[in-house]
């Protein structure tokens, strides 16, 4: 409950107080317009039906009707916490989404995970904390045997032998899949996509987490999907940011590069119609960027992005040197 109301007010403080602070004389404009609205009214009931009942009312219970006012006006001035945009010509739809990511019910989510596929949460090898603690405590409970036979059937699918196995591992997973390695599982009828973003220690420790380990997993994820995949939404977290540690980049990068290698991945082979990074509420509050800010980025890509690749296919073409000829002198 505690975490519910944390997460509602960290909503309220995006979608409501935020555009306030920022656009005050607006807000204070849509309450004048409403007051002025009624008190329209007011003149019209008094002079086509010579009654004064909407007049009575404002005088009698001015505080009520002064809050209703205020409340109507927070309604039409807050913004939403999803924010989307098509990939230039494209009928491709990319978006921000303010939202606990294990609610959503509309599109495939993917869960970070290690690159050993442990599930276990003894001795917090598994954070109960990290997206993936959050998904095995909810569908799960307390025993993952059939989450781990249905990573193994996967993984065994799409990616049989290749791993390498761990001579230091006793008590967890010893066999260790690359960056980018997908297992695909499928719960109450949803799909869920781990995707192994990070190496662990035999403690469960993260080791290395760099933008590119994570630039590499996001590749390999898309690749996934364009050969794998089932053409629904897919909804994606900010990867790397929360237990992983991330070493040499933001919040603010990570939601660039998704959307940069997504959209790169999209000129040349279908992957979604629909993308969503999932930003959880407090950890927008813990970054150094804004909602705006991170929008204003996805409109940007979303619309030169189409112009940008064909200025480099452009620059890019081989054109025919001019031969050099030797100068004639004359003594």
């Amino acid at each position: 409950m505690r975490m519910f109301i944390k997460n509602l007010g960290y909503k309220i403080y995006n979608s409501i107080v935020i555009p306030i602070r920022k656009q005050p004389i607006e807000f204070i404009s849509k309450i004048l317009a409403l007051l002025g609205g009624y008190y329209s009214l007011c003149e019209i009931e008094q002079s086509v039906f010579n009654k004064t009942v909407l007049l009575d009312f404002f005088r009698n219970n001015f505080w009520f009707f002064l809050f209703f006012v205020v409340l109507i006006a927070i309604f039409l001035h807050r913004k939403p916490l999803i924010y989307s945009c098509y990939l230039g010509a494209k009928d491709i739809l990319m978006s921000l989404r303010i939202s606990d990511l294990l609610t959503l019910k509309d599109s495939a989510i993917v869960i970070p995970t290690n690159t050993t596929f442990d599930t276990t949460m003894d001795r917090d090898f598994i954070s109960v904390k990290s997206i993936q603690g959050q998904f095995q405590k909810k569908y799960y409970g307390t025993d993952f045997s059939e989450l781990d036979v249905a990573i193994k059937h996967s993984l065994d699918e799409y990616f049989p032998n290749q791993y390498k196995v761990l001579a230091d591992r006793i008590k967890t997973n010893s066999n260790r899949y690359d960056i980018g390695t997908v297992a695909k599982v499928t719960k109450n009828g949803q799909h869920y996509y781990f995707l192994a973003v990070a190496d662990v220690s035999k403690t469960g420790k993260p080791e290395n987490v760099t933008m590119q380990s994570l630039t590499k997993a996001l590749v390999g994820f898309w690749d996934f999907l364009s050969k794998e995949g089932h053409t629904e939404p897919i909804t994606i977290p900010v990867i790397g940011t929360g237990r992983a540690g991330l070493k040499d980049g933001t919040f603010e990068n990570v939601v660039h590069e998704t959307l940069f290698s997504f959209a790169s991945k999209s000129q040349d082979e279908f992957v979604s119609r629909n993308m969503t990074i999932c930003i959880h509420p407090t950890s927008l509050s813990e970054a150094n960027v804004t909602w705006d800010s991170l929008c204003n980025y996805m409109d940007l890509q979303c619309t030169f992005f189409g112009e940008n690749q064909r200025h480099i296919s452009t620059s890019n073409t081989a054109g025919t040197p001019i031969e050099k000829k030797e100068h004639l002198t004359t003594k």
